[in-house]
């Protein structure tokens, strides 16, 4: 028995090495895996085939509040496309009726709506619920507004339908992408230049 304890401990110690070695060498894969998540989750927004860059490398400062609404300093993010500008992500916040929303806006170099998702809500489940499915084709109605377009909903008399039962966080989310385009309008020198 007083044999066998030095050979388990010696046991354990090369189980314990090699884990660290294993550990050591998979870590980089691991976190290029966990990167390539993030980016597909926020770089779905873009047509396939608008961008040949990596945009999360490079991040663009945005400051907190302002426009955007952010609480706190987020980043954007420039897509290009054989070196020239071709989308800029940003994100914007909103108060909805639950409380706040954050949305991801991606907006083309020529100010376009091209897309934009939330990234985060806390609205009423089943009824402003931003996040469920049916939700998703009601932010797709927004796509290719620009500045110019009517953004008024319906129950303030305009052309744009609103979530049935949640006029407050319609208009939230519709201010919020308006917010978006007016701040990448009035920026977009400064975020087309960014270095992706």
């Amino acid at each position: 028995m007083k044999r066998a304890a030095p050979l388990l401990l010696l046991i354990a110690l090369l189980g314990a090495g090699l884990l660290v070695v294993f550990q050591h060498f998979a870590a980089p894969r691991i976190e290029q895996r966990r990167e390539a998540a993030a980016e597909r989750t926020l770089l779905d927004l873009l047509p396939a085939g608008s961008y040949d860059n990596r945009p999360l490398r490079s991040p663009i400062a945005l400051p907190a509040g302002g426009l955007l609404g952010n609480t706190n300093a987020e980043p954007g993010y420039l897509a290009s496309l054989n070196g020239r500008p071709s989308a800029v992500l940003l994100p914007v916040s909103a108060r909805g009726y639950e409380g706040p929303i954050r949305l991801l806006v991606a907006i083309s170099a020529d100010g376009h709506l091209l897309a934009s998702k939330v990234l985060q809500q806390q609205e009423t489940p089943g009824l402003a619920d931003l996040l469920a499915p049916e939700r998703a084709h009601w932010l797709g109605g927004f796509a290719d507004k620009t500045l110019e377009a009517k953004w008024t909903l319906r129950a303030d008399g305009g052309q744009v339908d609103q979530i049935a039962g949640a006029t407050v966080t319609s208009r939230a989310v519709t201010d919020a992408l308006q917010r978006a385009l007016r701040f990448f309008d009035a920026n977009r020198e400064r975020l087309l230049e960014a270095q992706p």
